[in-house]
């Protein structure tokens, strides 16, 4: 009797060895699947809160130049030499008020080196599609649009619009992602609004006033 019991004793505590060692494999099976999945993890979580920072500088980015746009296209002009015109200083000011909707990407009222801007006025050309440059005022380390030159115009702006005048509002934004887990270039947003002057048909700058 004890002699017949003895083999199955033996099946019994080597099932049992095999049931540990299939039990151990697994939870080895989960540390694996982990150890590959989690850099997978990591770079979505990464690139997830890169695109949202990213998507949030960029409205930041159309919001300053709508702003800045907005702020000159609404000043009223005194007449010079029967141009309706504004100070340069007061181009300036408008710029430097509208830098501070970047914040906090920029800091104010001293903006960031990242940040630049610029204030255009441009006459659109009897083809619809291009404008010429008529004065152009940069912001903090711009480089201003040559007068005379031309700038192609976003489809169907110009429709109609030959010979009248619009004030552009120009905003660059060097964006350096964080420093997460996964690196990420650093890209220049950039966006252009386009105005109507609201008190005269066209603005003269008055260059050093």
């Amino acid at each position: 009797m004890t002699n017949a019991s003895a083999p199955i004793s033996n099946i019994l505590r080597r099932a049992a060895h095999v049931g540990r060692a299939l039990r151990d494999d697994t939870r080895a099976m989960a540390a694996v699947e982990a150890a590959l999945i989690l850099p997978v993890a990591l770079t979505m979580f990464a690139l997830l809160l890169y695109g949202a920072e990213a998507f949030d500088a960029q409205r930041k980015v159309t919001l300053t130049a709508r702003t800045v746009t907005d702020l000159i296209t609404q000043t009223t002009p005194t007449m010079v030499s029967g141009k309706p015109s504004v100070p340069q200083s007061s181009i300036d000011a408008d710029l430097s008020y509208a830098s501070c909707v970047m914040t906090p990407f920029s800091s104010c009222p001293t903006p960031s080196s990242n940040l630049t801007m610029l204030a255009t006025e441009v006459l659109i050309n009897s083809n619809q599609t291009t404008a010429t440059v008529q004065w152009s005022e940069p912001f903090n380390g711009a480089t201003a649009r040559v007068v005379g030159s031309t700038v192609t115009l976003p489809t169907g702006l110009g429709t109609g619009q030959q010979g009248n005048y619009f004030i552009m509002g120009e905003v660059y934004y060097v964006y350096t992602p964080l420093n997460l887990y996964t690196p990420a270039s650093v890209m220049t947003l950039h966006d252009a609004i386009y105005l109507t002057p609201r008190a005269s048909a066209s603005l003269n700058m008055l260059v050093g006033q």
